[in-house]
C-alpha cells in the first residue's frame, strides 16, 4: 500500500472535507482566505494535493519546490485517521519522490507560555522522530514565529529568503518578505 498525492480540483469527492480539514487545521493567523485557497484549486494550481491510502482519503498537503527545495506550506491527516501511522507514511512517500530534494517545513516556535505548548512538542517530536531537524532559523511573519526544519540536507539564510521571494514573486513578494532569523 503506498500514499498517493491526488491534484485537489473542485471534482475531487473529497472537495469538501479537504476544505474542512484545511480550516480546523490552521491557525486563522497561517491560513490562506478559503476562497482564495478555492480559487487557486479551480484553476489547478500546483502543489495542492489530496493523500489518499488506496481508496482511502487521509488528509492534504500543499508543496512548492524552488530549485533542489521542496517546501511543505501546509500538512494535516483527517482527524479520522490520526494516530494511525498515515503522518510518517506520508513523510516516507514524501522522501521516496523528492529523494534528490530537500524538504523544509515551518512549526510553531516552542514557546513554553504558548497556549498549545504540548501540541506544539508533539509536532517537532514527530517530525524529529521521521528525520528533520531544526534549520537553525526562525522566520518572523506578520503575526507569528515559525521555526523551520529541513530533511535531508542544510538550507542558508540566503535560500530561505530567495524561496520565499520566488514564492510570492512580483509585487505581493516586495510587500511580504518574512524575516529570517538565526538561532
Amino acid at each position: 500500500m503506498s500514499i498517493k498525492f491526488s491534484p485537489l480540483s473542485k471534482y475531487d469527492v473529497n472537495y469538501s472535507n479537504v476544505i474542512e480539514l484545511y480550516k480546523e487545521a490552521f491557525t486563522t493567523v497561517r491560513r490562506v482566505p478559503s476562497w482564495i485557497l478555492k480559487c487557486m484549486m479551480r484553476k489547478g494550481k500546483a502543489g495542492f494535493s489530496v493523500l489518499y491510502e488506496n481508496d482511502t482519503w487521509i488528509g492534504l498537503i500543499y508543496i512548492t519546490e524552488y530549485k533542489d527545495i521542496v517546501f511543505v506550506h501546509f500538512f494535516a491527516i483527517s482527524s479520522s485517521q490520526r494516530s494511525t501511522g498515515y503522518g510518517s507514511k506520508v513523510v516516507d512517500a514524501m522522501k521516496e519522490v523528492y529523494s534528490n530534494h530537500r524538504i523544509v517545513l515551518n512549526i510553531e516556535e516552542l514557546e513554553e507560555q504558548s497556549e498549545n505548548y504540548l501540541q506544539r512538542l508533539k509536532r517537532k517530536a514527530f517530525y524529529e522522530k521521521n528525520g528533520f531537524s531544526s534549520s537553525g532559523y526562525i522566520v518572523k511573519e506578520p503575526e507569528e514565529r515559525l521555526e523551520m526544519l529541513i530533511l535531508g540536507g542544510f538550507i542558508s539564510k540566503e535560500e530561505i529568503e530567495a524561496m520565499y521571494k520566488n514564492l510570492f514573486g512580483g509585487v505581493l513578494g516586495f510587500l511580504y518578505r518574512p524575516k529570517v532569523i538565526k538561532l
